[in-house]
């Protein structure tokens, strides 16, 4: 019998994108950290499961013309932005012939047992709450559910309504905000394995019945098919006075509106970003459950960030393991994953004009020291451009980073100032964090507004790594 079933993966991210051409599957290839390289990680084609209308699924390797390097294109022949679309794959355990089995479930699998795809259920629940989340209205809640068999392969819209019993709903009952579909593939010799394909929205944005008054004066234009939101709602209008005094509005400044010195109200402006669940059951009370998160296109995707979900994941579950001395001993996996962050630093480095940031902050939080109106505190001095470079922060910051990659760089540097890390870098969760004080990471905002900073299971997988190699060159270690 199956006694046991999960999604793989467990956390899927979808990527808004308008062509009706899915991104194409690819992995990280190797970064280029040559001295005088790009420091980009570079991207390669990887298979990839095409699904077509009526739920056939084959597999192909993306084409390489003859002669190129290998490339993924992330956008279509129209400059339009590929959809990334999550495939979840259901797992299992299961008993047969008196042997414990684990692994994707298929069709025979199923039928073993007595069943068939029309007793494996889908149900997909996504919502976009932002307005909720600023108005505390239910009328401003946006919800899909879309259920589907597992002989069923014709894609299901998702399509986003506001509850209809709550006072001046949003999505008025009549309407629809697409929130994208999801499409059950027919497994097949080749292709065996029970999955669900998810779809995202196009990357749009709606808006109320009446926005051309809402935004006279202004450059908000919506085509018509999108002026779909119902203009008595709480959201269309809610009152943007005051913001900073409500952490739910943090950073200020976000709202389509906010900058009308004469409405100061919300403008009533939804987007078709969503999350939400996506549920696998079989009869006997079986079910797994993943989560699905919607998110803007990739505009760098050859640069992984410094501080990934992964990286959040870690620091709430695997956060102690770092205090372990027994963990800092394991050299080799230490040093891999040391090796890995500061590869994704530089690569960070590479997608930020440091030198702009810098001037931001230096406008946004300086301190006007001469009393002539000029903010002169700045978190880095403004150097004057070195041997033609205007950028000189940013091409300063890029050299010294490509350096650090190499371990044995960064290794002597900490032998010979011990207290580096502790002194450059930025702790996480100060009680008075300075955005002007230097450290890295350096004129970086975070999401709450206030400087940005490493995890602290990163940070103190640092500190300790730095630690770790002061003790060893000790006399007598």
């Amino acid at each position: 019998m199956i006694d046991r079933i999960w999604l793989y993966p467990p956390l899927a991210i979808a990527r808004l994108g308008p062509s009706p051409m899915p991104c194409d599957n690819y992995s990280w290839g190797p970064s280029d950290l040559s001295p005088r390289g790009s420091g980009k990680t570079t991207v390669v084609p990887a298979p990839t499961l095409d699904l077509a209308p009526d739920g056939s699924l084959t597999e192909r390797l993306p084409e390489i013309p003859e002669g190129m390097p290998a490339v993924a294109l992330f956008k279509d022949d129209e400059d339009r932005w590929r959809p990334v679309c999550p495939y979840f794959e259901l797992h299992g355990t299961w008993t047969s012939g008196g042997s414990r089995r684990t692994g994707p479930l298929t069709e025979a699998v199923l039928a073993e047992f007595g069943l068939t795809l029309a007793d494996l259920g889908w149900k997909v629940a996504v919502a976009n709450l932002k307005a909720h989340h600023y108005t505390q209205s239910d009328g401003d809640r946006v919800e899909a559910l879309t259920e589907v068999r597992g002989d069923e392969n014709t894609p299901r819209p998702l399509a986003g309504r506001s509850p209809q019993g709550a006072e001046n709903p949003l999505v008025p009952a009549d309407r629809s905000l697409p929130l994208g579909f999801v499409q059950v593939p027919a497994p097949n010799d080749a292709l065996p394995e029970l999955r669900l394909r998810f779809t995202p929205g196009a990357g749009a944005v709606y808006g109320p019945t009446d926005l051309e008054a809402r935004a006279e004066g202004t450059d908000y234009e919506l085509p018509p098919q999108r002026l779909i939101l119902d203009p008595a709602a709480l959201w269309c209008g809610f009152p943007l006075q005051n913001t900073s005094d409500d952490p739910r509005t943090v950073p200020g400044g976000l709202f389509a509106g906010a900058e009308i010195s004469d409405k100061q109200e919300s403008l009533g402006l939804v987007d078709d970003i969503c999350d939400g669940t996506v549920t696998a059951t079989l009869p006997g009370g079986l079910e797994a459950t993943a989560r699905i998160v919607v998110s803007p296109p990739d505009f760098a995707p050859d640069r992984r960030p410094f501080v990934s979900i992964a990286d959040g994941l870690a620091d709430r579950v695997e956060r102690a393991e770092v205090k372990d001395p027994a963990y800092l001993a394991e050299k080799p996996l230490t040093t891999l994953e040391i090796r890995d962050l500061f590869e994704r630093i530089l690569e960070t480095m590479g997608n930020i004009n440091v030198d702009v940031q810098n001037e931001r902050v230096r406008d946004e939080f300086g301190e006007d020291l001469d009393g002539d109106g000029v903010n002169d505190r700045g978190p880095l001095p403004v150097p004057a451009p070195l041997n033609g470079v205007l950028l000189a922060l940013t091409d300063g910051g890029r050299r010294r980073h490509r350096r650090y990659v190499a371990l044995e760089v960064l290794e002597d540097l900490l032998r010979e100032q011990p207290d580096l890390i502790r002194r450059v870098i930025r702790e996480p969760v100060e009680d008075a964090p300075d955005y002007l004080d230097g450290r890295m990471p350096v004129a970086m905002r975070g999401a709450d507004a206030g400087p940005f900073h490493l995890t602290r299971r990163q940070y103190d997988l640092l500190t300790g790594w730095a630690d770790s190699l002061r003790e060893n060159t000790e006399p007598g270690s």
